[in-house]
């Protein structure tokens, strides 16, 4: 019993120590029951179109429990470090270790208990707000009523209890086993087995690293099929970040340091020679948190690159008003437009042949559409699309495959296509919607007005013409549509049949996406801050001897500043690399813009980061006063 006073004695003396942690883990399990209620709350599954996002919230609620275990690891052991010293008077004062060892379990595991009961009730409270956003962002008109999943309650109770559990129970059996010489000068030393100089072992995985960018970057040209890559990659850029942390940082800031002109500008001398030890030290823990910045980064750029598939998806489904197969001047068609009123911003036709090619020609594809490269020129020129697939001058034997604007980009196409005897080489493919989803979207092979009339005489019987026609008010077609199915028998394919609650799963999916990024970038930055508030307490001896020779507190200050900005930057810089590499990878397979989606996704990251940095700063400021 004493000792249970005695850690809510130490709990409520340390709260202000454990505010980030417990601010974190209630973030965290708010995040994971509402997850978990997209997958048990009876009213979500009444959701129409949203099945998907059920599962994907799954599968995300099994990431986070394994984040978890890693975080609150990492954390325990943060506060063990913070604590050794104090623990170590303890044993001297004749208390015996694993008494100490039961004390720490349990302030461990009512911290751990208090953020739980924090994150059930305020997952309960915001689930509701948590629903709404979810059905308004992904176009469900239906009202969301407060509730309490109790599947959602007990799934989260036992995870974080069975976590908490284990993580305190491998800690104590640590804490047990621990030499008391250690727990006592635990705050004043630094890790001396890592200081060895691993610059080979650091530059082994920068060359690692620029492996795994060349195959994810060039798979194509390489024949390796796209998940192949991705699951190469990953594990080759694991393998580099971790060897590249060993000594390629610290071999850099000594040749810093070697350069005395740099060395003695400003604070560099108190900052650089400080952080190579900083380095050195926590190699480990750096490579980890360049790797889960990375998972953060390319989850968020995942989520918006499919986002912006919904944003485009009208535009790859519909790309004129009106599209059906028949002559450019159909009499029923123009007297429907007539009738309108509506006035015509193009008319466009195009003939195509349709052909039959072998299935391991051309991947996922056994029929295509062969049509004249002046047409596409003719359809690019008005659309105003600027294609770089104009700048080609094709001769006879060359031809460009056009593949459909939602078409999963992830296969060399420059290979060779027979056609009815004739060899075609294609040069290059680019993503184009030629009609949206008119006539099952096919690919489309674009040849030189030469070839094409060639094998429009051995081929083409079964060629047509297809008329697209956008008016000035691109979405006023309803009436028009109606007007040409009731007097004829066209084939059509109208505007005013795009029904934007297609993609409400995709919106579903964006959301839960950058909700786990979120807690990731938010675990990654308490993570960051407990790692350089545990350096404080060894740094505060320094700092006072600095401060008794006549150094004053601003040139201090200046110096952490710098030194915890060092410390922050370098996992930053890593992973902003990996996730550039990352993101043009993604965003190429979906044909999305790389620049515009991966700047977005880097530029929230590091407003989170900066407001960490910041937090950190002036803790440690605080902490070697």
């Amino acid at each position: 019993m004493k000792l249970f006073k005695l850690s809510l004695m130490n709990l409520k003396q340390n709260i202000k120590n454990y505010g980030m942690y417990i601010f974190s883990m209630i973030l965290s399990i708010v995040v994971f029951y509402n997850f978990e209620t997209l997958v048990f709350s009876n009213q979500f599954k009444q959701l129409e179109n949203l099945e998907v996002a059920s599962s994907i919230a799954g599968v995300s609620a099994v990431v986070l429990s394994l984040f978890f275990i890693f975080f609150i690891s990492y954390s325990s052991r943060f506060f063990i470090e913070q604590r050794k010293k104090e623990f170590g008077i303890y044993t001297f004062m004749g208390v015996e270790n694993n008494k100490i060892a039961f004390l720490f379990t349990q302030e461990g595991l009512l911290i751990g208990i208090v953020a739980l009961v924090g994150g059930i009730l305020g997952g309960i409270i915001s689930n509701k707000l948590f629903l709404m956003a979810l059905a308004k962002i992904s176009f469900v008109n239906k009202s969301i009523k407060f509730e309490i999943c109790m599947p959602g309650v007990i799934i989260t109770l036992i995870m974080f209890l069975v976590i908490l559990v284990f993580v305190f129970i491998k800690e104590y059996i640590s804490l047990v086993n621990t030499d008391i010489t250690k727990l006592i000068y635990a705050t004043s030393i630094y890790q001396n087995e890592n200081n060895k100089n691993k610059t080979y072992k650091g530059i082994l995985g920068l060359i690692v690293i620029i492996i795994a960018y060349v195959i994810i970057l060039y798979y194509k040209k390489f024949n390796i099929p796209f998940p192949i890559a991705i699951m190469i990659t990953v594990l080759m850029v694991i393998l580099g970040t971790t060897l590249l942390f060993k000594g390629f940082f610290t071999f850099i800031v000594s040749k810093l340091i070697d350069n005395k002109n740099f060395l003695y500008k400003g604070t560099n001398v108190l900052s650089y020679n400080n952080i190579i030890f900083r380095i050195r030290d926590n190699n480990k823990v750096l490579g980890q948190i360049a790797i889960l910045i990375t998972c953060c980064l390319t989850s968020a750029i995942v989520a918006i690159t499919t986002k912006s598939l919904l944003v485009q998806g009208k535009d790859s489904e519909y790309p004129y008003s009106l599209t059906y197969i028949g002559d450019i001047n159909n009499e029923v068609v123009n007297n429907a437009i007539n009738l309108s009123k509506e006035k015509i911003d193009y008319k466009l036709t195009t003939e195509v042949i349709p052909y039959e090619v072998e299935s391991s020609q051309i991947p996922l594809a056994n029929n295509i559409n062969i049509i004249k490269f002046s047409e596409i020129e003719n359809i690019v020129n008005n659309r105003e699309l600027n294609d770089k697939i104009l700048k080609h001058n094709l001769k006879n034997n060359q031809a460009l495959l056009i593949l459909p604007k939602n078409y999963v980009n992830g296969f060399n196409f420059n290979i060779s296509i027979d056609i009815n005897g004739e060899k075609f080489n294609i040069i290059d493919s680019a993503p184009l919607s030629l009609f949206g989803l008119f006539k099952e979207n096919k690919i489309t092979l674009a040849v030189n007005n030469s070839a094409y009339n060639e094998l429009s005489k051995t081929i083409g019987k079964d060629k047509f013409n297809i008329t697209t026609i956008t008016l000035k008010n691109f979405d006023n077609t309803k009436e028009i549509a109606s007007y040409i199915r009731n007097n004829s028998d066209i084939d059509l394919y109208s505007v005013n049949e795009f029904n934007p609650n297609d993609y409400g799963f995709i919106n579903a999916i964006y959301f839960i996406g950058l909700f786990l990024a979120l807690v990731f970038v938010i675990s990654v930055g308490s993570i960051m801050y407990f790692k350089c508030i545990s350096d404080a307490s060894k740094d505060k001896r320094r700092f006072d001897i600095l401060r008794r020779i006549g150094t004053n507190q601003k040139y201090i200050n200046k110096a952490i500043y710098k030194q915890i900005g060092i410390f922050f930057m370098i996992p930053a810089l890593v992973s902003i690399t990996h996730s550039i590499v990352a993101g043009y990878a993604i965003t190429d397979l979906f044909n999305q813009n790389s620049i515009l989606l991966t700047s977005t996704t880097i530029v929230s990251f590091l407003a989170i980061y900066l407001i960490y940095y910041i937090l950190t700063a002036r803790k440690y400021i605080s902490l070697t006063k």
